[in-house]
């Protein structure tokens, strides 16, 4: 856990845990979201982190849920997740739609590839897929000291995720490879 050194009031410094100390003018903390679950919590709606659903977004009997706050369990994610992505937003909708209009016989699964990305300055960051702690990573094109690169990340004896670092092009090639992709 990292602190912030304070000299008059502003951030001078970061203290890292093994006790280096790195110069900083500006602290930047990503702490997460919390998926805002007060309005259904009378309502007999499952919730936990978000509203939790099943494979299709189903929450309880004619009620479905997506984006954000949707919390399903995926199969290549080994658990329930939620995804804070907009274009899932916009695919997981489609699906929840598509569910409740079809019936509970004729139900999807809702199992995407994860897609993001950031714009960090003059820096594009993509993610394609899972990239868990645990996983090996191998540099599969590019460099890191040039700052453009793919980086997949092996889980089980496969491809379960790729990162771009300023190498959208690349990252395309790989998608793939990506186990349950539908390019597989």
């Amino acid at each position: 856990m990292a602190r912030n050194v304070t000299l008059d009031g502003r951030v001078a410094a970061v203290v890292l845990d093994d006790g280096t100390r790195l110069a900083a003018d500006v602290v930047v903390v990503a702490i997460g979201s919390v998926p805002a679950t007060d309005w259904p919590a009378d309502s007999g709606i499952p919730l936990g982190d978000g509203v939790l659903c099943d494979p299709t977004c189903q929450a309880v009997a004619g009620v479905y849920a997506a984006g954000d706050v949707a919390n399903w369990p995926h199969p290549s994610a080994g658990g329930r997740i939620r995804l804070e992505q907009r274009n899932n937003a916009t695919q997981q909708a489609v699906i929840a739609a598509r569910n409740l209009l079809a019936g509970p016989n004729r139900s999807l699964p809702y199992a995407p590839i994860p897609f993001g990305w950031t714009d960090q300055y003059d820096t594009k960051i993509q993610i394609r897929g899972w990239c868990p702690p645990e996983a090996r990573i191998e540099v599969a094109d590019g460099d890191l000291p040039s700052r453009k690169f793919v980086a997949l990340y092996h889980a089980d004896g496969r491809v379960v995720g790729a990162l771009g670092w300023n190498s959208p092009r690349a990252l395309l090639q790989y998608r793939g490879r990506i186990a349950g992709h539908p390019a597989n």
